[in-house]
């Protein structure tokens, strides 16, 4: 998003086929996905839980120092 704000014809349509082949992989994980988890193994699978579930607590942590300190500015200011 912040790529294609630039405001050129060619950034949106970089964009937009970045956001299409993303839709693809994410289409072709959905549909392969019993073949996915019978390849991986039950170990592999339940390391990637948790290092997902690790990222999105340090996304929402990061989320809500932010919050805070733009409360903090607002204050201030």
């Amino acid at each position: 998003m912040n790529y294609a704000a630039g405001g050129s014809f060619a950034r949106l349509g970089v964009v937009l086929i970045a956001f299409f082949l993303i839709c693809g992989l994410t289409y072709l994980c959905f549909v392969g996905g019993q073949r996915m988890i019978h390849f991986l193994g039950k170990n592999l699978l339940m390391v990637i839980s948790r290092l997902m579930g690790l990222i999105l607590a340090v996304i929402g942590t990061q989320m809500v120092i932010e919050g805070v300190r733009g409360v903090m500015r607002g204050a201030a200011g």
